[in-house]
């Protein structure tokens, strides 16, 4: 397909970018939301000729789709944006694109987070490469297939959403699923580039609450940071029962103690568990639910045997607090041949053949292809580069990225 404007595309993603939408979850100090982008995206759409409408993120969905996940979270000012196009008598297939707006924290950020800056061939700043390149290419996307919709029938639905990151569990994209009339096929634009998305992995994550007794140092107390690291020996067993892989078990919160003198009541921890599709199906047979219970279970099991040894820890035992459970999918128990179909579209738009492979980590795809709707995943971000400190994406591979989500979708709506 022609019609490409790299130049508009980058000035949108640096405009994305220099506008802050940091989950309000996020863990800095003073988050901005979403608000400002989301306004700035209706702009962006109605400009275009879109139908808008919104949709709030409702926490019913967790419900009603069986997914543990956190309740409650801040709704106002935090919707997500729907955008319709019609392309002939809108009479064919419904194809809905999707993407997040809402980004990781900034406060630990290398530089000035919203620069959007263009340098050596790369956008910088945070979202560049998850998710506003996304956005980016969507919309460029978008205006490839107006400019020249011969031949195009049925219509197209672009969400942009919010609550993908900082355990919000794909709230945003779950609400429009449940909201929405339910489409022909999806595309998640989310991820890194020169890759089509399959699927993806679950995941659990625990927050584990240690007790101790306060006290002076110099009289002592119940030391909660000693009292963790008696659980350690109880973490590695989980980690080798669950094979010990790169990226299964993540060790990422430890908070306790403000004062060198003074015993810490309290030490909290928190861990990212992956979960697979294995895991799911294991799940499904037991309690007729794809989930990760089955590695909670386990995870639960292995520090209670750590507990039941130790006697200060029989006394003061700690507890597990179950944050989110998100499960694993693939597009193999929905709609295989709709990933070759979009391989075989990627391959004619770029000249290159994508790898096909589950999403590393867990992404909104899950829901799409958990309620049946053929779903690819497909993105513009530079590996490694999602919520680090130095986050950016090239340009090239926003280029080659907008020309094959636009030629997907093109040839799906006239199929």
């Amino acid at each position: 397909m022609s019609g490409l404007d790299e130049n508009r595309m980058v000035a949108l993603c640096q405009r994305l970018v220099r506008i802050p939408t940091v989950n309000p979850y996020s863990g800095d100090k003073a988050p901005s939301g979403e608000w400002a982008g989301l306004l700035a995206i209706e702009e962006v759409f109605k400009a275009m000729g879109a139908t808008l409408s919104r949709i709030p993120c409702d926490d019913e969905v967790f419900t009603r789709y069986q997914i543990l996940a956190p309740c409650g979270r801040q709704v106002e000012k935090r919707h997500n944006v729907v955008a319709e196009f019609m392309f002939g008598d809108g009479q064919g297939p419904t194809f809905l694109l999707d993407a997040h707006i809402d980004t990781v924290a900034v406060d630990t950020y290398d530089g000035d987070p919203f620069s959007g800056e263009l340098r050596e061939g790369c956008l910088h700043g945070r979202g560049t490469s998850d998710d506003k390149g996304g956005i980016a290419v969507m919309i460029e996307a978008v205006k490839m297939l107006l400019a020249c919709p011969e031949g195009l029938r049925g219509k197209l639905v672009c969400c942009v959403v919010t609550d993908e990151e900082c355990d919000g569990a794909g709230r945003g994209s779950l609400s429009c699923i449940a909201h929405l009339p339910k489409p022909d096929a999806a595309m998640v634009i989310d991820g890194d580039c020169d890759c089509l998305q399959n699927g993806c992995n679950g995941f659990v994550t625990a927050r584990v609450t240690v007790p101790g007794r306060s006290g002076h140092s110099a009289y002592g107390g119940l030391n909660a940071i000693e009292q963790a690291f008696k659980l350690l020996p109880a973490l590695e067993r989980f980690r080798t029962l669950r094979g010990d892989q790169p990226g299964i078990f993540n060790f990422g919160v430890f908070q306790a103690g403000d004062h060198p003198a003074n015993v810490p009541a309290s030490a909290l921890l928190a861990f990212n568990i992956k979960t697979s599709l294995d895991d799911m199906r294991a799940a499904q047979e037991r309690d007729g639910v794809d989930s990760g219970v089955l590695v909670r279970e386990l995870f639960e099991r292995c520090l209670a045997e750590a507990v039941a040894e130790e006697e200060t820890l029989r006394k003061s035992p700690p507890t597990v607090t179950w944050v989110k459970d998100v499960p694993a999918a693939s597009s193999m128990a929905v709609n295989p041949d709709f990933i070759a179909f979009a391989q075989s579209a990627y391959l004619d738009a770029t000249g290159t053949v994508p790898t096909v492979k589950p999403l590393g980590g867990w992404g909104d795809l899950a829901h799409f292809l958990r309620v049946g709707i053929p779903t690819v995943g497909i993105g513009t971000g530079t590996p490694g580069m999602s919520h680090a400190a130095s986050e950016r994406v090239t340009v090239a591979d926003m280029v080659k990225t907008a020309k094959a989500a636009a030629l997907i979708t093109a040839r799906f709506l006239s199929a």
